[in-house]
């Protein structure tokens, strides 16, 4: 019994109340940051946000002009626009401002430090798109929904999403501006819903009863398609001769670049590039090049039989087939200049921006009560 008195008298010095007053901080808000110490860390990377920041913000405009041609069915047509300023992107404050030989670490502008990744609000995009449309209802067992786009997708750095966002050069992001890596030139989605005009309610078959009514009547055939062009892509070089601490090094643009038969052998002609030399910057312009397009089919077949007069009690069987035709959906190729495998395509199927799959189907019950 004394031993657990005991117990309870210590608890209560040192409870949940005064659990501060029972521990030595080994570090405190009043101390600030502790001293860098280079036994530590050699040159150590640093993260900062710009105290200037600015608040990001999006314009936003469009004009649509809509037309009813049938009953059910509705066409239109619209521009859509849109400006970014102050939006996010990634410097390195501490690249060396020239390249050059020599020393990496003694030609920084912070020198015991490494690569800069500052955080600030200074990148701006703009996007411009046409728009068309055709919706047509349900009627006689038939909906669709028809959408084409065409637009163009600009900012002037490399999005922070991206493996390497830092830009060719910090001190000229001029040289940045170029199509953003989420921009898709084309991109045309239909989407189907057919119900099948057999069975009860429906125009043929719709008195039959037994095997014929349970065989052939309440099927649905739905499909979304999807086509549109590839996302762009920058060739770089394989060894970065800059000399400048961080950064991707482009290659001189000699030609377009592009083939009028490209194949995953060779989606781009790297001929059009060179090696623009020792200690010194690319010409080409970020994101010139088109990976390979998106062609992928997606259908599913419901058939539903019904427990009650209504229908509204009844069970669905579903088979959904995802890129039906199994498509590849090549990614994009090999971009390094000086690589032996340049301008060849080794993968499929990554989706970075949208839905990229090999062919998958699958089977399910559902009971509607």
């Amino acid at each position: 019994m004394a031993g657990e008195m005991a117990m309870t008298r210590t608890m209560k010095t040192c409870g949940a109340a005064v659990v501060l007053a029972c521990l030595t901080p080994a570090l405190t808000v009043q101390q600030g940051f502790p001293a860098l110490n280079p036994q530590l860390a050699v040159n150590p990377p640093v993260t900062s946000v710009d105290m200037r920041s600015h608040t990001p913000y999006y314009q936003h405009w469009n004009f649509g002009i809509e037309q009813q041609s049938t009953a059910s069915l509705v066409l239109s047509v619209a521009y859509a626009g849109s400006k970014g300023t102050h939006l996010q992107v990634v410097t390195d404050q501490n690249q060396v401002p020239y390249p050059g030989p020599g020393d990496v670490q003694s030609r920084r502008p912070y020198p015991t430090f490494g690569t800069f990744t500052a955080i600030q609000n200074r990148g701006n995009s703009n996007y411009h798109s046409l728009q068309m449309k055709a919706d047509k209802r349900l009627s006689r067992g038939l909906l669709f929904l028809s959408a084409f786009t065409w637009s163009k997708a600009i900012n002037d750095l490399p999005e922070i999403c991206c493996a390497s966002p830092w830009p060719q050069n910090s001190y000229d992001l001029n040289a940045e501006r170029g199509l953003s890596s989420f921009h898709t030139k084309h991109r045309q989605v239909n989407s189907v819903l057919y119900q099948i005009p057999f069975g009860k309610g429906r125009r043929f078959l719709h008195d039959a009863k037994g095997p014929v009514q349970w065989i052939a009547g309440g099927w649905q055939i739905n499909s979304i398609d999807t086509f549109q062009t590839g996302s762009p892509f920058t060739a770089t070089m394989q060894t970065n001769t800059l000399n400048v601490g961080s950064g991707t090094q482009w290659p001189n643009r000699l030609a377009s670049g592009k083939l009028s038969n490209p194949t995953i052998n060779q989606w781009f002609d790297p001929t059009a590039f060179a090696a623009p030399g020792a200690y010194i910057f690319g010409n080409e312009g970020r994101n010139i090049l088109y990976g390979p397009p998106t062609r992928q089919v997606d259908m599913s077949f419901f058939k539903s039989v019904a427990f009650s007069a209504d229908g509204a009690r009844r069970l669905q069987f579903r088979a959904e087939m995802f890129n039906i035709l199994n498509t590849p959906q090549f990614n994009n190729p090999n971009a390094q200049i000086g690589f032996a495998g340049v301008a060849q395509i080794t993968s499929a199927g990554n989706p970075p921006l949208y839905q990229r799959t090999s062919r998958e189907i699958q089977f399910a019950l559902k009971l509607y009560f």
